[in-house]
């Protein structure tokens, strides 16, 4: 009997039977899709590969309105997916999607959007984000990497008061809009059915929507009718409840409609007392689509975007506080199907969720970004084969600072983001080759998997007693718990791909000659610089911590605050020590992408009506940052260092650690470069990189052998 017997079965969900209790939802990777205005062959093959790998359920966004794809000049969205439903010319296509998901057996919705006239909005304002709009066409340093609109985040200054932000302009700002006069809502229902019949017509099976919007009450001028945004949850709901019974009504069961929508969205997430819902709201909402028969699931998910996108940051394994909002619901009598929606992954986890009537599916999307074969290894009860996700955000969207460009791409998987074609260009090995891997980091272990994987005889040599290279730092880190399974999981694929690992073992070039290798991959990785700072080649760098190779004493500065820099100062402060950083830069972990910032985010109300996210290690009491700071010397525990005004300071310390970067292990790579007729240099080795460069780089690489 297979391990995930109630993950994998069925359940009907209106006249639907769904194959088994997994959701993919919304979260299309961006560079699948280009300029075309429907759905290309690459977007196509990618949710057609989730339905064949087990995803009883696919949604794919709506993105209808070209024009919404401006943003500065820095960012280019024109591979965001925008489709023109109004061309009949694009409807084959978007049949065939369809059919090539229902092939596999799932059912296929789009996340949609109920379409105003121009210039109105049901409120008749556009609520917090009222304003005057933003120029996108020049360079503004405050959204600059944000995507317009309520996704938006800020990157501010670190010097700026708070007080400072109650003029200036939000993200996605906008003019206000007319409020729609109440004979005009039939129409738009109206036309929201008539949209939603060309999707079934088109082979669609439903649609989902979310609602966390219209149930935060809203403040200011806006309407006092029965569809009043301020007034009860019946009010504030009004408008979609009659759009949801105007689809059923012309649409039949048959048509899915899931609803998206927070647990609570707690007072005061928007710097204000009166925003905001409860979990009580939200029982009571349940329980009026219940009774009217409109919904036919509830995507339950948290408001907090760092508990929802789980980073090794922020997220504790193991707390799902959207897993309680269902158990909640359940309790209050709802039996709309209820699928949480937020870092879930763990099969063993989820089956005993489901056993224990906790929810009834699941909403999942980086699970099976991270690994391809997902349900694929559901169905054949090898969950603990499943390739385990980071939480790093990287599937939805490179941002600056990050020198790449806007792609949706994995740290772990390096197939996804590449084009539907691509894999076709790497073509079976027309021999068995024997291989010689030179370290057992990210990079040298991804080489080895594989190279075995296409049929290679693979040896893998490491110079220490420990495979992982720069990931054994999630030994000390608790919040790099996703990196630690990561870690795991790739020595686990050693064993049983019969590679073999020789630990302790630092192979000349002239031995691997003798050996007769074919190939040889060099993944050296890259050593500990330290900057040119007197008195700084005296002390430990952040291997030096993570390795435990010393003894630090109460007291801690950090020399260097990049995202390593960082991380060391969280781990050091739950270890018991007073930490203080010093960065040049003028704020601290710059190097992190902006995607990385809000995934670190705690979320601090502000006066002003708005919240602005602040960062994980702003938790820590006993940690301090100090940017604008250029370390002059250290020397006997003392740290001097020039702040921004030009002025010298001073730090005592009982120890200092040096943070200062990377060099690649090139020169030791290219020792191998004529001891086989073919030569890599993968991973750190060859460019400074992380684990998504490093992975890729060594897939890549194994691929043309």
């Amino acid at each position: 009997m297979n391990r995930y017997k109630k993950l994998l079965s069925p359940i009907l969900i209106g006249n639907n039977v769904i194959k088994n209790r997994t959701i993919f939802p919304n979260a299309s990777p961006h560079v699948l899709q280009g300029p075309e205005t429907f759905p290309a062959e690459g977007f196509r093959a990618f949710y057609a590969n989730l339905a064949r790998n087990g995803a009883a359920i696919v949604t794919v966004a709506e993105w209808c309105n070209p024009d919404q794809h401006k943003g500065p000049a820095s960012m280019d969205m024109t591979h965001m997916q925008s489709f023109d439903m109004t061309d009949p010319s694009t409807h084959n296509y978007f049949s065939q999607m369809a059919e090539e998901i229902h092939f596999f057996g799932a059912k296929l919705l789009v996340e949609a959007s109920i379409d105003m006239p121009e210039g109105y909005s049901l409120t008749g304002t556009t609520g917090p984000f009222t304003g005057p709009p933003i120029d996108y066409s020049q360079e503004d340093p405050l959204v600059d990497g944000s995507m317009p609109g309520a996704n938006s985040f800020m990157v501010l200054p670190e010097d700026m008061d708070p007080a400072e932000l109650a003029d200036m302009p939000l993200p996605g700002a906008g003019p206000a809009a007319k409020m729609l006069p109440k004979g005009m809502i039939p129409e738009v229902i109206k036309k929201f059915v008539k949209k939603m019949r060309l999707y079934r017509n088109l082979g669609y099976d439903g649609f989902s929507i979310r609602l966390d919007g219209c149930m935060t009450p809203m403040e200011g001028e806006c309407r006092r009718d029965e569809y009043n945004p301020a007034g009860s949850v019946a009010d504030r709901t009004r408008f979609y409840r009659e759009c949801f019974a105007a689809v059923k009504k012309a649409l039949g069961s048959n048509f899915i409609i899931e609803n998206i929508i927070a647990g609570e969205m707690p007072r005061g997430y928007s710097g204000n007392s009166k925003i905001g819902y409860c979990l009580d709201e939200t029982i009571e909402y349940a329980q009026m689509v219940q009774t009217e028969g409109t919904v036919d699931i509830l995507q339950i998910r948290e408001n907090d975007a760092c508990k929802s996108h789980a980073s090794g940051f922020t997220f504790t394994k193991g707390k799902h506080e959207n897993i309680a909002y269902c158990e909640a619901l359940k309790a209050a009598g709802i039996t709309i199907p209820l699928a949480p929606v937020g870092g879930y992954q763990d099969p063993e986890e989820l089956e005993q969720y489901l056993v224990e009537g906790k929810c009834d599916m699941f909403a999942m999307a980086r699970a099976f970004m991270a690994d391809y074969q997902y349900g694929e290894k559901l169905y054949a009860g090898r969950g603990e084969d499943i390739r385990p996700c980071l939480w790093c955000n990287k599937c939805h969207g490179v941002q600056l600072p990050e020198p790449e460009p806007w792609l949706c791409v994995c740290s772990v998987n390096p197939e996804h983001g590449l084009s539907a074609k691509a894999h076709r260009l790497v073509s079976a090995p027309v021999k068995q080759k024997k291989v010689a891997v030179i370290g057992g980091g990210v990079a040298g272990m991804q080489a080895a998997i594989t190279s075995a994987e296409r049929g290679h005889q693979v040896t893998l040599f490491e110079k220490t007693q420990q495979l992982g290279g720069q990931l054994l730092h999630s030994e000390k880190y608790s919040f790099k718990w996703p990196i630690r399974a990561y870690k795991n999981w790739l020595i686990r694929s050693l064993g049983q791909l019969n590679i073999e690992v020789k630990l302790g073992t630092e192979p000349s070039p002239e031995e691997i000659r003798q050996q007769g290798f074919d190939a040889v991959f060099a993944a050296t990785g890259a050593a500990a610089v330290r900057p040119p700072i007197p008195g700084a080649e005296n002390c430990p760098t952040c291997a030096d911590v993570y390795m435990g190779r010393v003894q630090l004493g109460k007291k801690v500065v950090i020399v260097g605050g990049s995202e390593t820099g960082m991380e060391t100062a969280m781990y050091l402060c739950e270890e018991g020590h007073d930490v203080v950083v010093l960065t040049r830069q003028n704020r601290l972990a710059h190097d992190a992408s902006g995607l990385h910032y809000i995934t670190m985010a705690w979320l601090k109300p502000l006066k002003n009506g708005y919240g602005l996210e602040t960062n994980a290690w702003e938790k820590y009491d006993n940690l301090k940052g100090i940017t604008n700071a250029s370390t002059k010397s250290i020397e006997n525990g003392t740290v001097t260092y020039v702040d921004r005004d030009g002025c010298e300071n001073s730090i005592t310390a009982d120890s200092v650690v040096i943070c200062g970067g990377t060099a690649p292990r090139l020169q030791e790579a290219m020792a191998y470069s004529d001891a086989a007729d073919r030569f890599f240099a993968v991973g750190d080795c060859n460019h400074g990189g992380n684990i998504q460069r490093c992975t890729r780089d060594a897939f890549a690489a194994a691929c043309s052998l």
